[in-house]
C-alpha cells in the first residue's frame, strides 16, 4: 500500500484516491532517439513521488510532456481521472499543474513582487502593495519565507526556490513538479526545502520530484519511479522494499563500485601544488569575501572545502585559478605567482567552476566547439583549426575519463545541466596537469557519474596533481579528502582529518564554533 501522508480522507484506503495525475503508456521519439518508451506514472493527492534515473534516461522529456511543452507521440494522461490533451504549458497551469524548473525562472533585476505579476492574473494595473500583501499571506499559508519586497538578486539559491515554489501554488497548482530541487541547494537549504515539501503533502497536494540521490528518495518520497534509457523499471514502488544497490542497479543496469579505502599516503615533503599565503580578496559586491586565508594543497593530496554557502567558497576557487584579484596575500600554482588565468594555466592550473552555465558555457556552440575553449594549447592547421585533431582528441578524452559526454555535435543550449557538467569536467580533467580546483564536481550528476567523476579527482590524485575540491556533501569531502578545510565568513575556522572527526563537529565549525 502506497503511504500517503496528511492526503484528504476520501477513504480510510489510500488506494481508493483518485490520482491528482495519471499517466499511462507516454511514448516519445525524437528521430532514432527513444526518450521515452511505454512510460506509465501516477501521483495521489497528499503523495511524494520521486521519479530518477541517469542522464539521459529521459526523465526530462517525461516532464516535459506532463507540462504541455510536448505532445506524446502515443499514450494519454488523466488529471482527476478525465484524460486531457495539453498543447502549452499554460494549459497546463490551467488545470492545476505548476514546475518549478532546474533553472529558476527568475528575473533578478526585479522584486519577488514584480516577478510575481509576471506569472498571476494581477488586472490591468499593477497594484504593488495588493500584490506584495497576497504574497505575504500565501507565503505564511504554505510555509515559504518569501519577502515580496526584495529584489531577486539578492536572494540565496534557497530563497529564490521558495519564491519559484509560491509563484507555482499561487497560479492555482495542485500538483507541483520540483526538477532536481536540490542540486544548487547546501544541506541546510535542502533541509528547509524537503521541511516545504513536507508541509504541502500535508495539505493535500500532488508533488512530483527528480532527484539523483537516494537519500533524498528516502527522506521525502512516498513511491518512486526509476527510468533507464526511456523505459520504466521499477513503477511506483516503495523506496523502503529495495536496497540502494537495487535502486541503483535498476537506475544503471550495473553495480556501481564503491571508492577505495586505502590510498598512498600524502609524502610531508612534497612540493606545492597551491599555496595561498594571507590571502583576501573581495566580493562581487565589493563586501570583503576571503580574509587572511592561508592554506596549502602539496602534489599528490586532495584538500576538501566545506562550508555553508556564501562562506567564500567561490571567491576560495576564483583567486587559486587567478580569476579573481587579491586585496592582499599572495596566490604560488607549483611556485609560480599565479595572479591572473594565464599565469595560472601556465602553470598547470585547470578548474571546475561552482557555476559551468554562466561561467564556462556559450550555449549556442556545441561540445565539440567547447574543447578548445580551456585556454590550452589545442590542434591547428596552418590556416585555423584543426577540428578533425579535437574531434579525436576529444573521445580519446571520452574513453579514458568514462563521463560519457553527449554527442559532439550538440549544442549546449540543448543539455541538461548533468549533461553540461559532464562537457566541462571532460574537458578540463583531461588535461595534465599540476593542481585541479573542483568546485561542486559531482553537482546534477547521477549516481553512476558521480562515482566515476570522484574516481577521476583521486585519479588525478594518485598522478601527482593536487586537487583542491569543495562539496555540499559532507560524506563525500570525508570518502575523499586527505583533510578538509572548513570556511565560515570568509575565515578558515578549522582544519581537520576525516578519520578523526565526524559531521557534527565540521558542522559546528561551518557555523562558526571552535574547533
Amino acid at each position: 500500500m502506497t503511504n500517503v501522508v496528511g492526503a484528504p480522507n476520501e477513504s480510510e484506503s489510500s488506494t481508493a484516491l483518485v490520482p491528482i495525475l495519471r499517466v499511462e503508456r507516454f511514448t516519445k521519439h525524437f528521430a532514432e532517439v527513444r526518450a521515452n518508451t511505454d512510460v506509465s506514472l501516477d501521483v495521489l493527492p497528499g503523495e511524494v513521488h520521486a521519479l530518477v534515473g541517469e542522464n539521459g534516461a529521459g526523465k526530462s522529456t517525461l516532464l516535459k510532456m506532463i507540462y504541455g511543452v510536448y505532445t506524446p507521440d502515443s499514450g494519454r494522461m488523466l488529471i482527476d481521472d478525465k484524460e486531457v490533451s495539453l498543447g502549452s504549458p499554460a494549459e497546463a497551469r490551467h488545470l492545476g499543474i505548476g514546475m518549478v524548473f532546474q533553472d529558476l525562472r527568475l528575473v533578478p533585476a526585479l522584486s519577488v513582487t514584480e516577478n510575481m505579476a509576471l506569472s498571476l492574473d494581477v488586472g490591468a494595473i499593477l497594484r504593488p502593495r495588493a500584490l506584495a500583501n497576497r504574497i505575504a499571506a500565501a507565503s505564511e499559508e504554505y510555509g515559504l519565507a518569501v519577502e515580496p519586497r526584495a529584489l531577486v538578486q539578492h536572494l540565496s539559491i534557497g530563497e529564490r526556490q521558495r519564491a519559484e515554489i509560491l509563484k507555482v501554488l499561487m497560479t492555482g497548482a495542485r500538483l507541483v513538479i520540483l526538477d532536481e530541487p536540490t542540486s544548487v541547494l547546501a544541506p541546510q537549504e535542502v533541509q528547509a526545502l524537503f521541511g516545504v515539501v513536507d508541509r504541502l503533502r500535508s495539505q493535500g497536494f500532488g508533488v512530483l520530484i527528480v532527484t539523483h540521490k537516494l537519500n533524498e528518495v528516502r527522506a521525502i518520497a512516498d513511491r518512486v519511479t526509476v527510468l533507464r534509457g526511456g523505459v520504466p523499471i521499477l513503477e511506483g514502488v516503495s523506496p523502503d522494499d529495495y536496497t540502494d544497490e537495487e535502486l541503483i542497479t535498476a537506475m544503471v543496469g550495473h553495480a556501481v563500485p564503491a571508492l577505495p579505502v586505502e590510498r598512498t599516503a600524502v609524502q610531508a615533503d612534497a612540493e606545492f601544488a597551491l599555496s595561498l599565503e594571507g590571502v583576501s580578496s573581495r566580493g562581487d559586491k565589493g563586501h570583503e569575501a576571503l580574509k587572511s586565508i592561508s592554506l596549502t594543497v602539496r602534489r599528490g593530496e586532495l584538500v576538501g572545502v566545506a562550508g555553508v554557502a556564501g562562506s567564500g567558497q567561490r571567491e576560495l576557487c576564483e583567486v587559486s585559478t587567478g580569476l579573481r584579484e587579491v586585496t592582499s596575500g599572495v596566490v604560488k600554482v607549483a611556485g609560480l605567482v599565479a595572479s591572473t588565468p594565464r599565469k595560472a594555466i601556465d602553470a598547470g592550473a585547470v578548474s571546475v567552476p561552482e557555476d559551468p552555465v554562466a561561467d564556462s558555457v556559450v550555449t549556442r556552440l556545441t561540445v565539440l566547439e567547447h574543447m578548445p575553449l580551456d585556454g590550452r594549447p589545442f590542434p591547428r592547421r596552418r590556416w585555423g583549426i584543426d577540428w578533425a585533431g579535437i574531434k579525436a582528441k576529444t573521445a580519446t578524452s571520452n574513453e579514458r575519463l568514462g563521463l560519457r559526454i553527449a554527442p559532439i555535435g550538440r549544442k549546449l543550449f540543448e543539455l541538461s545541466g548533468g549533461n553540461i557538467q559532464r562537457v566541462i569536467l571532460t574537458r578540463e580533467l583531461s588535461a595534465d596537469s599540476t593542481l585541479v580546483v573542483a568546485a561542486y564536481p559531482s553537482r546534477g550528476l547521477d549516481i553512476s557519474n558521480v562515482r566515476r567523476t570522484q574516481q577521476v579527482l583521486l585519479d588525478r590524485r594518485a598522478g601527482g596533481a593536487g586537487v583542491l575540491m569543495i562539496s555540499e556533501d559532507l560524506d563525500e569531502l570525508m570518502a575523499m579528502a586527505d583533510r578538509i578545510v572548513v570556511l565560515h565568513d570568509g575565515h578558515m575556522s578549522g582544519e581537520v582529518l576525516p578519520a578523526d572527526y565526524d559531521r557534527q563537529h565540521i558542522g559546528r565549525l561551518m557555523l562558526g564554533g571552535v574547533a
